[in-house]
Parts: C-alpha cells; structure tokens; sequence
C-alpha cells in the first residue's frame, strides 16, 4: 500500500532529528517509508521540499495542539503554562535531538532562506502564545521579553539536555517557568496597559 505525503513526513522526521539536514539522503527516507528512491521523488521534487513540508506541518501542528494551549480559558492562565510547558517537554523528549525547528533551523540558517522563514514562524507563534499569558500580569512590552526569555530558556536547556543526555535540564526549566510566573504574580501590577 502505497504511503501518502503526511505519513511519508511523519516518518521522515524521526530520521532528520536524529541525523540532522545534512546527513540525511532521500534514500534514508525511502527506506524507513520501505519504498523505491524514486517513488519518494513521485511525492517531493528534492529534500528541501520534503524539508519545508516537514516544517510546515510541525509548525501547524504545535499551533493547533500545543500553542494553542495558551488560549484555552477554560484554565486559569496558570494551569495554561504548567500545561504548555509539559506539552512542549514531551515534543522535545520524543526520540533524539530534542527541538526539531531548532536543529534543523541552526543547520540551515545560512543556506536555506525557505527553512529559515517558517522557522521563524513556528517561534513567532510560540512566543505569541507565551505573550498571551504573560499579558495576563504585565504590559505588553514586559510580556514580549518575559516571552522571548522563556524560549531562550527552553532551548538553551534542551541544547543542555543533548549535549549531557540527561532530560533533568528540560523539567527543571519547565519547572522553574512556571514557579516564576507565580511570583510575577505576586510582585506585577494587574495589567494596566491593555
């Protein structure tokens, strides 16, 4: 039976995470999708399509099931952040290599314009949804940093994580993510700005 492009994407990933760009053939997709090379080519022209494909729908999916944790009111914004933070610890836990957008996006920043713009986006999102939570105790300025140090933060941990292959450096971070917010709480302002 023949495979369609996502499960084609879906099982290509684990092969880029664990290999990177680079060292990643079209024959090592075809093999672990157990079809021909040129049948992968009947559903991608190159690997940069099958990569921005990739991408594309890793960014779509964090959008829909993890980011979009951070809008769901049905939870106080706490709870949104405790669970944001545990949703994006088990992305980055699955398999090798910890954050896909970042590994990919640190391998083919200069060569690859494509990759670098939906890169981009898929962390504009992310950092969009942590702005909403914080928006929630600081002004919109405030949000944006606190935002921008909470990925700096995630990311720096799971390059902590790879490197010392030891997952602690991720929780701690997720952990500690949500024991600052506590204390925003306690020592900002209400937002008045919004």
């Amino acid at each position: 039976m023949a495979l369609t492009k996502i499960e084609i994407i879906k099982k290509a990933i684990p092969v880029f995470k664990e290999k990177g760009y680079s060292a990643t053939s079209m024959a090592d997709i075809a093999s672990v999708c157990g079809m021909l090379k040129g049948s992968l080519y009947h559903h991608f022209a190159s690997k940069d399509e099958l990569m921005s494909q990739i991408l594309l729908y890793l960014k779509e999916y964090f959008v829909e099931k993890v980011f979009s944790i951070a809008y769901n009111e049905q939870w106080p914004v706490e709870k949104r952040l405790e669970r944001l933070a545990r949703k994006s610890e088990e992305q980055f836990l699955e398999g090798p290599g910890g954050c896909f957008m970042a590994m990919i996006g640190t391998e083919t920043v200069a060569d690859n314009p494509t990759f670098n713009t939906i890169i981009k986006g898929f962390f504009a999102d992310w950092k969009l949804a942590f702005m909403n939570l914080y928006s929630q105790i600081c002004d919109r300025k405030q949000a944006s940093k606190l935002a921008d140090k909470a990925i700096v933060m995630i990311e720096g941990a799971v390059l902590m994580m790879r490197i010392h292959n030891n997952p602690d450096y991720l929780t701690s971070i997720q952990y500690n993510l949500v024991e600052e917010y506590r204390l925003l709480q306690i020592k900002l302002p209400i937002n008045q700005n919004i």
